[in-house]
């Protein structure tokens, strides 16, 4: 099912001390944090991700535990 979802992009590290260890592409929601993944990209190095680092969007996508894979966006005013 697509859901929506608002906040800002941001890059972290996230499962820190763990084997799956990495920094990467968030949204940063209201109540909870997602990491970000286009449809089709590649999961690990997406310059297309990077470049939304910093701007507010609201993004429609699949939700799959604390992932959401994207299917379209649309950026925000601040």
């Amino acid at each position: 099912m697509i859901d929506e979802f608002r906040g800002r992009v941001v890059r972290r590290f996230v499962d820190v001390g763990s084997k799956s260890e990495r920094e990467a592409v968030l949204l940063e929601g209201d109540d909870r944090d997602f990491v970000l993944r286009r449809m089709g990209c590649n999961p690990l190095v997406d310059p297309g991700l990077d470049q939304l680092v910093g701007k507010r969007i609201t993004v429609r996508g699949v939700k799959h535990g604390s992932l959401i894979i994207m299917q379209d966006w649309t950026e925000q005013g601040d």
